[in-house]
């Protein structure tokens, strides 16, 4: 299930504004870029495609932020295999360093006519970090080639606990989603460590990451733990500029 994952990529991105506070802030308006390259794509511990570029823009504004994100995501079909995102919300920061904030992203594709919605809650103090994100899978294109399904809206939650350091980092995430039109769930948990700084002025981080697959249909399980997993590593290699 490629699309499941792929709904937090422009929330990721976004990290950086979700923490952004009105005291810190000034309320001028703000506008980025930014490019990069992955060795593999993924996300929340599945693999969304091949080595690919990516680039996006972002606008903030007194903890205010919007912008979009796009990835060459390594599906080949007639009309491109891009991911573009949209995404907006609001973060603020307390005195004592509490940071809190509330983003949507909207992902959309040049070769299907699928898309996701995505809430996404997250709160931050000292390098910790909680989220939470609730969303929706639209997938009611009957002439949809490429995932070949047949009006399987579903929806799905997802949560992550994470520490970041100015070098190293962890993550565990859990994700599940409602299959209803054929009753059914899909689970999945991960772990991630990661390092990242800045060489030769580009930000580049690495990460090892390990998934762990839970299948369950009708409360029957399907697949366990053993041997269920899957290991990867990922280098990210990005650019930002500052437009105004």
């Amino acid at each position: 299930m490629k699309k499941m994952t792929q709904l937090a990529a422009a929330i990721a991105l976004a990290s950086g504004a979700l923490v952004a506070t009105p005291a810190m802030a000034e309320d001028k308006l703000a506008v980025s870029a930014n490019a990069g390259f992955v060795t593999e794509y993924y996300y929340r511990g599945q693999e969304l495609g091949d080595a690919g570029a990516y680039g996006g823009v972002d606008a903030e504004f007194g903890g205010f932020y919007a912008g979009m994100w796009a990835i060459d995501d390594g599906n080949d079909t007639d009309d491109g295999g891009l991911e573009v995102d949209f995404y907006a919300g609001y973060g603020f920061e307390f005195e004592n360093g509490l940071s809190l904030g509330l983003g949507y992203t909207r992902y959309e594709y040049t070769y299907s006519s699928v898309y996701e919605d995505e809430w996404v809650l997250s709160a931050g103090f000292k390098g910790f970090a909680v989220e939470y994100a609730n969303g929706e899978d639209n997938n009611d294109d009957k002439d949809d080639d490429l995932y070949n399904t047949v009006d399987e809206e579903y929806d799905y939650d997802f949560w992550a606990v994470s520490y970041s350091g100015d070098i190293f980092g962890i993550k565990y995430g859990s994700y599940e989603a409602d299959l209803d039109t054929v009753n059914a769930k899909n689970e999945y948990d991960y772990i991630e460590i990661s390092a990242s700084g800045e060489v030769v002025g580009l930000d580049v981080s690495a990460t090892l990451g390990k998934k762990r697959n839970v299948k369950v249909n009708d409360g029957t399980l399907l697949q366990d733990e053993e041997g269920s997993g899957d290991g990867y590593f990922v280098i990210d290699v990005s650019k930002s500029f500052d437009l105004m």
